[in-house]
C-alpha cells in the first residue's frame, strides 16, 4: 500500500486557497500539490503535509513539500511553504472528500414494498428496510444495516454497516403475579437531516413517541441509544457510549468514549462528558464532567491526585 492519498491531479495551491480559504506564504502561491501525506512520508515537492499539533512540528520542518497548518503552529514552522488556515482540519477534510471512494458499496438489499426509499438513497449489500420505514434523499445505509418500520430517516443521513435503527426498546414491566413482560415500543425513531450513525450502533424505538436523533448529530460505532431518548442537534458521541431510556442530550453536547448515562438524565447544551464517565444525574449546560459518579472535571482531577499521592 502506497503512503499518502493522491488528489487525482495536481492542484495549484493558489486555487485551493481561493476555494477553501486561509493564507499562503508569498513564494508558495505558484506551488502545486498532488498528494497528502504524513510528515515522515513527505519526499516530493508536490506533497502536502498537515500540521495541527505541536508534536508534528519537528518532523514537518524539513520536508520539501507544502505545509497546511493552523495559526498556532505556523510560527514554529519555516516560512516559505506554509498554507495557514484557521480550520486546517476542515480544509483537509474537504481535500480528502474529493479523493475518497464511495463510502457505501452498492449491492442487493431487501426493501419491503411497504417502505419508502428516496430514489437517490444508497443501500449497501444486505441492508434491510422494513415496511413503514422512510429513507430520505441522499441518505445511505451501510452493508447489513437494518431499519425497522415506523422509522423516519431524513435527508443526507449516513447509517453505518450493521447498525440497527428502530428495534423494540429494552422496556420490561412486572404484573401482579410477578410475571415480567415486555412493554411494546411503538413510537418509532426519527433521525433528522445530516445525522450520522456509526457501524454496529443501535437506536431503540420509543414507547409512545419517537426516539430522536437531532440534525447533524454524529454517533460513532457501537453507540447505543435507548428508547425515548433524545440526542440533540449537533451532538458528538464517541464509540461505545450508551444512553439509557429517556435520556436527553441538549444540542451541542460532546461525549467521550465509553460513557454511560442513566435513564431520565438531562445533559444541558454544550456540556462535555469525559471518556468513561458514569453520569447518574443531570448535567448543567456548558459543564464538563468526569468520573463515576460523574462530577465537575476539576473536582474529579483533584480527587484522583489526592488518591494517587497516598
Amino acid at each position: 500500500m502506497s503512503s499518502g492519498i493522491a488528489l487525482g491531479r495536481e492542484e495549484r495551491l493558489a486555487e485551493l486557497c481561493a476555494r477553501l480559504g486561509g493564507e499562503l506564504d508569498a513564494v508558495a502561491r505558484e506551488r502545486v500539490v498532488a498528494r497528502i501525506v504524513l510528515p515522515e512520508h513527505a519526499t516530493r515537492a508536490t506533497d502536502l503535509v498537515v500540521v495541527t499539533s505541536a508534536r508534528f512540528v519537528a518532523r514537518a520542518s524539513a520536508h520539501p513539500g507544502v505545509t497546511l497548518c493552523s495559526p498556532e503552529q505556523a510560527s514554529r514552522l519555516p516560512a516559505g511553504n506554509r498554507w495557514i488556515h484557521a480550520h486546517a482540519d476542515w480544509a483537509l477534510a474537504e481535500l480528502l472528500d474529493g479523493a475518497a471512494p464511495p463510502a457505501v458499496p452498492r449491492g442487493p438489499a431487501h426493501v419491503d414494498p411497504g417502505a419508502e426509499v428516496a430514489g437517490d438513497a444508497l443501500l449497501g449489500p444486505g441492508a434491510v428496510v422494513l415496511a413503514g420505514a422512510r429513507i430520505g434523499p441522499g441518505s445511505s445505509l451501510g452493508p447489513n444495516a437494518v431499519v425497522y418500520g415506523n422509522v423516519v430517516i431524513g435527508a443526507r443521513v449516513s447509517v453505518g454497516a450493521g447498525a440497527v435503527i428502530g428495534r423494540p426498546g429494552f422496556g420490561w414491566v412486572t404484573g401482579p403475579s410477578g410475571r415480567v413482560r415486555r412493554m411494546p415500543q411503538l413510537g418509532g425513531v426519527v433521525v433528522e437531516d445530516e445525522a450520522e450513525i456509526g457501524a454496529l450502533a443501535s437506536v431503540d424505538s420509543g414507547t409512545l413517541a419517537p426516539t430522536r436523533i437531532g440534525a447533524g448529530a454524529k454517533l460513532d460505532a457501537h453507540v447505543h441509544v435507548g428508547h425515548n431518548a433524545e440526542i440533540g442537534a449537533g451532538c458528538l458521541v464517541a464509540a461505545q457510549s450508551g444512553f439509557a431510556g429517556s435520556v436527553v442530550l441538549e444540542p451541542g453536547v460532546q461525549v467521550g468514549g465509553q460513557v454511560g448515562v442513566k435513564d431520565h438524565v438531562r445533559v444541558g447544551a454544550r456540556a462535555r462528558l469525559a471518556a468513561k464517565s458514569g453520569v447518574i444525574g443531570d448535567v448543567p449546560s456548558g459543564a464538563t464532567v468526569a468520573g463515576f459518579p460523574a462530577v465537575p472535571r476539576v473536582r474529579w482531577l483533584r480527587a484522583m491526585a489526592r488518591l494517587l499521592s497516598r
